[in-house]
């Protein structure tokens, strides 16, 4: 005679749960209370089960990860067959059937989420509670259904994004994480300007965060910022002014340049914010400034592994200038050893080349035994990178202390504008006693800094392909003043002036001079 396999959920009596006469196994508890079960039982439920009292040989079961009551729950359950899920309990519920794959329990607490999410009232703290229980489930059982219902559920409703996601993200922003940030947004169903909004509030505060990075890297959102150009706008000039207050993190330069690049992408079809000139108007940081000595020493130490992470936006213009300006304070071995790695490095990371006119007026400013020669021959190049001089000359002094825009001439092929020639402007913005440390120089697209008489072609110029550096005159020429790794001018108390380069910011004539990099592709 065969007997019937067992199918479950099966009504076994609850009563013979706490019968010790039908107890064979203990189940031990988080309050160190225990009681008898039937492992036929608990098997018949559960093949977990029937792997510890089986194969296992265990005469007990530690339910010590679980609060007595769902636990107790749970073995009430497996004995009548059936359970009413109530909301206190859910998630302890939900965790021990996933912990001891009891798939019909499993069922049932999905069904009822699938309730509380039908019937909620769509109040705050409600949707909150669903949220949350959706989250850890994705994220610590490693399942992702009730996600899933949240977000057929709440999608139905209206004005999400305004009702419960902005204020949530702002309450968790930044600890959300990024599955339950792009779930969160995906509940948006394209609404984001709430959520924008959110983000400029916490980009006072937090900086650019892991959640700014998250959300600015929403395709879908980049679309929504195009029709706001006030709001991208403001966003934007909020991160570069981050940036530049944090000496520029690569991570969020990269994330800036993205940006940027996908707003511009994404607008080439629409006319309501970008303009015919292909790019939203700002200023954007020139990304070789303002760093110092002892971030590429810190490279160097690890053998350049990352350099890009390392330092943001480097270039072959940083390392040979980084040699050469610090050759007197490096040895022989040192100085060779760095010249050996920068044709790796340039291969790695596609970097152009150095002019030779860069290079000889180095060697001639820092007074260095070295040639052009000594450079590796990948290293040297005229043909991918060109000159561009500031129109005007200054005064060192005047170049850090006075707030103003300086003009480049550089000209595009095909142009057909006749009124104006090509060019750029760099925007300074100046050092003082009162703002030490707030000293900049940025590339600017903004329509008002520019003259009747210069166009920029903002589709084309780009700052990530820029290396700055400042000319001195002295004897009759000019002479390459190095600046990547000068840090920034500082204002001396006990002198009462602007220091940089390593002296007293005086009358020397100077100029600025950008080296393009042609080869680069616009960023």
């Amino acid at each position: 005679m065969t007997v019937a396999k067992v199918s479950v959920p099966c009504d076994f009596g609850v009563e013979n749960l706490y019968d010790e006469f039908h107890g064979n196994i203990t189940v031990e508890f988080k309050d160190s209370t225990s009681m008898k079960a039937s492992s036929l039982i608990l098997s018949w439920n559960s093949e977990v089960f029937t792997h510890l009292f089986k194969e296992l040989r265990q005469g007990t079961v530690e339910l010590k990860d679980f609060s007595k009551e769902a636990a107790v729950i749970l073995l009430e359950s497996l004995y009548s067959g059936d359970i009413v899920v109530e909301r206190p309990h859910f998630r302890e519920i939900y965790k021990i059937s996933h912990a001891f794959q009891v798939e019909w329990l499993s069922e049932k607490c999905t069904a009822a989420f699938t309730e509380f999410c039908e019937s909620s009232s769509q109040d705050f703290n409600d949707m909150v509670f669903l949220f949350n229980e959706a989250v850890y489930s994705d994220c610590t059982l490693k399942c992702g259904k009730l996600m899933e219902i949240i977000v057929s559920t709440f999608s139905k409703f209206e004005k999400m994004s305004e009702m419960f996601v902005a204020p949530y993200l702002s309450k968790h922003f930044t600890r959300i994480k990024p599955a339950a940030l792009n779930q969160l947004l995906e509940i948006c169903c394209g609404q984001f300007i709430p959520v924008l909004r959110a983000v400029k509030e916490h980009l006072q505060t937090d900086g650019i965060a892991k959640t700014v990075h998250t959300i600015l890297s929403n395709k879908d959102v980049v679309k929504c910022m195009v029709g706001e150009s006030q709001l991208y706008d403001e966003m934007y000039g909020m991160m570069l002014k981050q940036l530049n207050d944090k000496n520029m993190n690569a991570e969020d330069l990269e994330l800036l340049m993205n940006l940027n690049r996908a707003v511009r992408n994404q607008g080439s079809t629409s006319n309501s914010v970008v303009r015919s000139n292909g790019i939203l108007p700002g200023y954007a940081t020139i990304p070789n400034l303002f760093h110092n000595y002892d971030q590429l020493m810190v490279v160097y130490d690890n053998n350049f592994d990352d350099l890009r992470h390392h330092i943001p936006g480097i270039n072959t213009f940083m390392l040979v200038e980084f040699i050469y300006a610090n050759y007197w304070e490096m040895d022989d071995a040192d100085a060779k050893e760095i010249l050996e790695q920068i044709p790796n490095i340039i291969s790695k990371l596609s970097l152009c080349g150095v002019s030779r006119v860069f290079v000889a007026r180095l060697i001639i400013t820092h007074d260095i035994p070295l040639t052009i020669e000594d450079l590796p021959r990948s290293v040297i190049s005229d043909s991918d990178t060109t000159i561009i001089t500031c129109c005007e000359t200054t005064t060192l002094e005047a170049l850090v202390t006075t707030k103003k825009c300086y003009k480049f001439i550089a000209p595009v092929p095909h142009c057909n504008t006749q009124n104006s020639k090509c060019g750029f402007i760099l925007r300074v913005t100046p050092v003082s006693k009162e703002e030490t440390g707030k000293f900049n120089i940025e590339l600017t697209t903004v329509d008002d800094d520019y003259p009747a008489d210069l166009h920029c072609h903002r589709d084309l110029i780009s700052s990530a392909k820029m290396h700055l550096v400042i000319e001195e005159y002295c004897n009759d020429d000019w002479y390459d003043v190095g600046i990547s790794w000068e840090g920034r001018p500082e204002y001396n108390e006990e002198e009462c002036h602007v220091e940089w380069c390593g002296g007293k910011c005086d009358e020397r004539e100077v100029r600025l001079v950008v080296h393009y990099d042609i080869r680069c592709k616009t960023a």
